[in-house]
C-alpha cells in the first residue's frame, strides 16, 4: 500500500482543476455570492418598473384612510366617513378613492415642478401613512413617492387625483 503524504490529501481535482480544499471552498463561496447577486437583481422592483408600460403601486393594497389639506376620509367597514373637512359628493368621493387605488405610474427623467398637491394614504397592511406629492405642470402630473429616487409620470387619469379641483 502506497503511503499518501498529508500534503497530497489536501488537494482535490474536479473537472480537471486541482485546488486545495481551501481553494475549492473559496470557489464555492464566490459562486454562491454571484448567484445571490444575480437573483437579487432579477427580483428587483426597479427592473420591473422600467420594463412595464405602467406600474400601479397601490392596486394590491387596501386603502383605509386618505387625506389632503382640505378633507380626510377614513374607512369604517365598507363605508367611508368624513373625518375632517367638507363632505364630498358621493360620486366625487368614489372617483377620488378609485383614482388613488388605480394610480398608474411610469418612470420619467422630468424634474418635479409646478403646483404641488400632497395626499396622505394609510393602508391596512402597513404601520403609519404614506405621504405622496403630486406636481401638476403643463397638463402633466408628476409623482414623488417616499423612498424612491425616481420621478414618476401619471399615466392614468390625473383629473380625479385631487379631492377638490383647484
Amino acid at each position: 500500500m502506497a503511503k499518501h503524504s498529508k500534503k497530497d490529501s489536501n488537494y482535490r481535482t474536479i473537472l480537471g482543476f486541482t485546488l486545495s480544499k481551501k481553494g475549492w471552498n473559496n470557489v464555492l463561496i464566490y459562486l454562491v455570492l454571484i448567484l445571490m447577486f444575480v437573483f437579487y437583481f432579477m427580483q428587483h422592483d426597479s427592473g420591473k418598473i422600467a420594463a412595464q408600460a405602467g406600474w400601479q403601486p397601490f392596486s394590491e393594497r387596501t386603502l383605509v384612510a386618505i387625506a389632503d389639506h382640505k378633507v380626510a376620509l377614513i374607512r369604517v367597514g365598507n363605508q367611508w366617513q368624513v373625518q375632517r373637512g367638507e363632505p364630498l359628493a358621493e360620486d366625487a368621493q368614489s372617483r377620488w378613492l378609485q383614482a388613488w387605488q388605480q394610480l398608474t405610474l411610469k418612470p420619467t427623467e422630468a424634474l418635479l415642478q409646478g403646483r404641488e398637491y400632497q395626499v396622505e394614504l394609510t393602508f391596512a397592511d402597513t404601520e403609519g401613512s404614506v405621504r405622496v406629492g403630486v406636481f401638476f405642470y403643463n397638463g402633466e402630473a408628476l409623482v414623488a413617492l417616499p423612498g424612491a429616487d425616481t420621478v414618476f409620470r401619471v399615466t392614468s387619469s390625473q383629473r380625479d387625483l385631487q379631492a377638490h379641483h383647484f
